[in-house]
């Protein structure tokens, strides 16, 4: 019996990568969001090395960088220094 994820029929692999996409898509709220920039959540060490380590392997973001580049957001919202206003920045 062969195990891969070539293997699997086309719904399969629609479903895994939608899977694998909700995970990075937690542990961006979850993780850096909630946890490192704001701090208004506390996770165990396992589950916040689990997430860093995944983000890290499936979008290459650093933690640090993406929870300072967030609270400079929140600090200067919609002003030219707003590193995430669309109005000085564009889309």
């Amino acid at each position: 019996m062969k195990l891969s994820l070539l293997d699997l029929p086309w719904w399969g692999l629609v479903l895994v990568t939608l899977g694998l996409t909700h995970v990075t898509i937690a542990a961006v709220t979850i993780f850096l969001h909630r946890h490192q920039a704001h701090r208004a959540l506390d996770l165990h060490p396992a589950i916040s090395h689990f997430f860093r380590f995944w983000l890290w392997l499936t979008t290459g973001m650093v933690t640090r960088e993406w929870a300072a580049i967030h609270r400079k957001h929140h600090a200067e919202c919609e002003t030219s220094e707003d590193p995430h206003s669309p109005q000085f920045h564009g889309i």
